[in-house]
């Protein structure tokens, strides 16, 4: 399955508009928001997919993104989730909370551990667990979003020209 990662959007609309295109564009058959919506505002954009939502620490308004989630038909959104993907366990986060994050990958139990917070683009293996930040959509540094192909276990970086 072709999943679209991203992250760190602080309610930036114009990028993220951009990123769901990018994503139709690809075939992606999910989206993962690995935390810092900052608002349920941006959740309306990502209403072409199936979608999973994680709470970051920009996400103050819990009860909003909430009833929206629930709107959207992606249950409750809480600060990690667990899935399964074609035979493949996933386990979202958004990062901050390193002590989950270090028990998630030395666990054993993932193959992917997909996370955000820094803003920036990450790809690498730890313990048999792919993970990936798929960077930010906020700033003028690097814009950037990614797609993980869980049958072939590729993730594609896909940058995205920042908007100042």
């Amino acid at each position: 399955m072709k999943i679209g990662l991203i992250a760190d959007t602080h309610n930036n609309l114009a990028m993220t508009m951009k990123a769901v295109e990018i994503f139709k564009e690809k075939g992606v058959e999910l989206v993962i928001h690995a935390g810092d919506l900052t608002s349920p505002r941006i959740m309306e954009l990502f209403r072409y997919f199936p979608c999973v939502f994680v709470l970051g620490n920009s996400d103050i308004d819990v009860e909003m993104i909430n009833a929206r989630a629930e709107e959207m038909g992606c249950g409750k959104v809480k600060d990690c989730c667990e899935l399964e993907i074609d035979g493949k366990k996933i386990f979202v986060l958004h990062g901050n909370d390193v002590p989950a994050f270090r028990k998630a990958v030395s666990s054993g139990k993932y193959h992917y551990i997909v996370k955000g917070h820094t803003h920036f683009f990450e790809n690498y293996v730890s313990s048999n667990t792919r993970i990936v930040n798929p960077g930010t959509l906020y700033g003028d540094d690097e814009c950037t979003v990614a797609i993980l192909d869980t049958k072939t276990d590729k993730v594609e970086k896909i940058k995205i020209e920042c908007e100042a």
